[in-house]
């Protein structure tokens, strides 16, 4: 089995993973807080989406990520500039309200469907390349701010393309396992 047909695999677990825990949300589930200082499930949802757009798009290829087409332009706190980090409770609870279970399951198929095209399409060697993080961060003001660079620390020693995709993969499957669990607390 070759290294991207492994990725593959895992990206399809996560997106699996991501539609046991969203597909029957209820809306009073999806913005529901069960535990204190715990994100609303929206808001995770919606950081896992932007979490595998990002890794994608902007660190590894230096393209524009999904969100920015003209399909989400009318998809309002969709479109919120970077993943989340650095937000505080508060905004990440009026960013979870504002969002729609339905805009950020298609944006999640979407950012899906483009990550498993380009992993398809690439060698072996090709997870071994240092993608140039600085070019592909200058239009995003969003992703240079010092809680950013707190969370990411590792950007700044030029990782190759497979470290780049780390977070879309181990960093959501925490979130995803985190908000399985709130959904059956919500529900017991």
């Amino acid at each position: 089995m070759r290294a991207a047909e492994l990725l593959q695999r895992q990206f399809a677990g996560v997106h699996t993973i991501f539609h046991a825990v969203a597909d029957d949300l209820s809306v009073e589930e999806w913005t529901a807080r069960i535990l204190p200082k715990t994100h609303l499930l929206g808001f995770d949802l919606w950081h896992v989406a932007r979490t595998q757009d990002w890794a994608m798009h902007t660190l590894v290829r230096g393209v524009p990520e999904i969100v920015s087409d003209p399909q989400w332009a009318n998809a309002g706190a969709l479109t919120t500039p970077g993943i989340g980090v650095g937000l505080n409770q508060e905004l990440a609870d009026q960013l979870a309200h504002q969002l729609t279970k339905a805009d950020v399951i298609l944006y999640m198929d979407a950012v899906y469907t483009s990550l498993m095209s380009w992993v398809a399409s690439i060698s072996d060697l090709a997870l071994d390349e240092q993608p140039d993080i600085p070019a592909h961060y200058r239009p995003h003001p969003e992703y240079l701010t010092p809680a950013m660079h707190a969370e990411v620390p590792w950007l700044a020693a030029r990782p190759p393309v497979w470290r780049c995709l780390s977070p879309a993969l181990g960093h959501v499957r925490d979130h995803l396992a985190e908000a399985d669990l709130i959904k059956r607390l919500l529900r017991r």
